[in-house]
């Protein structure tokens, strides 16, 4: 996505700063700040999507999500082997 692309281009510019001669501690330092709202902003985001997407979902399936439901059986349980005979 195009947050992912910025971080990742912020990361690089941070790299680039901070293998310099003599790192500048103030552009490092805004420029952390840069990626954290980045990756703040992004995680927003990501939150608002499955607020958006739960909508979509009835009050049954949004308890299933949660864990809030009863567990369903997959299968009954399956019957006990018979030990094997010699052959």
């Amino acid at each position: 996505s195009s947050a992912d692309r910025a971080i990742e281009q912020a990361e690089q510019e941070l790299w680039t700063l901070t293998a310099a001669d003599q790192p500048d501690a103030a552009k490092i330092e805004a420029k952390l700040a840069e990626i954290g709202k980045l990756t703040g902003d992004e995680r927003l985001a990501f939150i608002r999507a499955v607020g958006d997407a739960s909508k979509l979902l009835t009050d049954e399936q949004r308890k299933v999500l949660t864990g809030f439901a009863p567990p369903v059986s997959a299968a009954p349980a399956a019957a006990p082997m018979a030990p094997m005979k010699d052959m």
